[in-house]
């Protein structure tokens, strides 16, 4: 499992700097960037392509992170309440066993099988 997430990084590495030299010149293009927001306008010095598409990978990679350990975080709690819950049905079964059989109270015999005894 290593080794695959070893050659997923370098494939991903390989096709992000193949897709940055083949187009350098459209990416090395500068842009503004124009925000209006309830009357207040904002707006950016000019910035090249490449880092808005940059940063876009680097914000969707921080969010998929935090999103992943959220949810890890979630299934462990539900792990551990799941292995309380174990270790006391455990517990209970095991005073079950350690319990002493009444005679009167757990016999083989049928119903009929009692009724029938003088």
């Amino acid at each position: 499992m290593k080794y695959l997430r070893v050659i997923a990084l370098i494939l991903l590495f390989f096709f992000s700097m193949l897709f940055f030299v083949q187009n350098h010149e459209l990416l090395s293009t500068t842009v503004r960037l124009h925000l209006e927001l309830f009357g207040a306008e904002f707006e950016s010095r000019e910035i090249p392509y490449y880092l808005i598409v940059l940063l876009a990978f680097v914000a969707g990679g921080f969010i998929s992170l935090v999103y992943l350990l959220a949810e890890k975080l979630r299934l462990s709690s539900e792990l551990k309440k799941g292995k309380a819950q174990i270790k006391d049905l455990e517990e209970e079964v095991n005073s079950l066993r350690n319990m002493p059989l009444d005679d009167e109270n757990y016999t083989s015999e049928t119903p009929e099988q009692q009724e029938s005894r003088p």
